[in-house]
């Protein structure tokens, strides 16, 4: 073997064993940059704001990886979230229903809309793109229709504080909260681990990304995983939604607009390929948080929104040219 065909070896050993490492490595960059771009970066106070942003998209990212990793995309997180944290909040102001049921509801029309998607994508035979596309529309339409182009503000009286205490911080000392939002992030972080790496429909969803036809003729029963799938993202949604609705004592038709960009940036920055097929929770997790600690240094630094906005596209052309050239 000669010399140079040996340093080609080890450089592309170095380069695999890096890759395996690459979102952690670049999560521990942002921090020690951020921390060195804005001194109020390190504070307790604008760390737990930093997680309760997070949280948010983070929840959604969940569910759109699982959707990734089947080959396919939902471009209508952001107007399911907008319809069901107007219904959340249309269900506790309007018709002075329980905790329990606001929950039941949302979680279940969130369901809905993504099993939506999925029938529409296996029985129509309709790209993911256009499909979710479609609902899209649809979603953000019915949220203006149920709250009348209108916010429906949520008064802060007794009826509604286990509600709303859904949207406020644990404090742990005086300058330091936990958000609940976070601990429920965590949660379906570690469901959604624990989902694809032990159960059947788990091994099913990478399968599918990985050869759908090879999996259609192994006998998989390819339209049900999918709706499954869809209906499981449109569920994290929701439950984002609800969320939402408690963090700002308001259902708004108008929310969640941009939150597909966030969830697709957080997947695949965190290592899941836009073929599917290959990817994981966790990668997901640090993707969420490298967008969130991005998006709280540029707003510390007053940074133009616009810029922002051009700066996280950059972000996920980077992304995904690093992830090219893993392979």
């Amino acid at each position: 073997m000669s010399a140079s065909t040996t340093t080609a070896t080890g450089l592309s050993r170095l380069r695999s064993r890096l890759g395996a490492h690459l979102g952690p490595l670049v999560l521990v960059g942002m921090l020690v940059a951020a921390s060195q771009i804005s001194p109020y970066f390190l504070r307790l106070s604008n760390f737990s704001n930093l997680l309760r942003q997070v949280s948010e998209n983070g929840i959604v990212a969940v569910g759109m990886t699982l959707v990734i990793l089947t080959g396919g995309i939902d471009l209508s997180v952001g107007s399911v979230l907008a319809l069901t944290n107007c219904l959340a909040a249309g269900l506790l102001v309007w018709q002075g229903a329980p905790l329990w049921l606001v929950a039941v509801a949302v979680l279940a029309a969130g369901a809905l809309m993504g099993a939506l998607n999925g029938a529409v994508i296996t029985r129509g035979r309709m790209e993911p793109f256009v499909a979710t596309l479609a609902m899209m529309s649809v979603a953000r339409g019915l949220a203006y229709l149920y709250s009348g182009g209108r916010p429906i503000v949520i008064a802060d009286q007794p009826a509604h504080y286990a509600f709303l205490a859904l949207g406020q911080d644990i404090q742990v000392s005086p300058d330091w909260g936990v958000p609940v939002p976070a601990l429920f992030f965590l949660l379906t972080a570690a469901l959604g681990i624990i989902f694809l790496r032990t159960t059947a429909l788990g091994r099913r969803i990478f399968a599918l990304g990985g050869n759908r036809e090879a999996a259609r003729l192994s006998g998989m029963p390819v339209a049900r995983t999918l709706v499954i799938v869809y209906a499981l993202c449109g569920l994290l949604s929701a439950l984002a939604g609800g969320l939402h609705a408690s963090m700002l004592n308001c259902g708004h038709p108008n929310e969640g607009m941009g939150l597909e960009l966030n969830a697709i940036a957080a997947t695949v920055i965190g290592g899941t390929s836009l073929a599917g097929g290959a990817g994981s929770v966790g990668g997901t997790v640090i993707g969420a948080m490298i967008i969130g600690i991005l998006n709280n240094v540029l707003q510390l630094r007053d940074v133009n929104p616009y810029l922002q906005m051009l700066l996280k596209g950059v972000v996920i052309v980077l992304a995904v040219l690093a992830q090219r050239s893993r392979k």
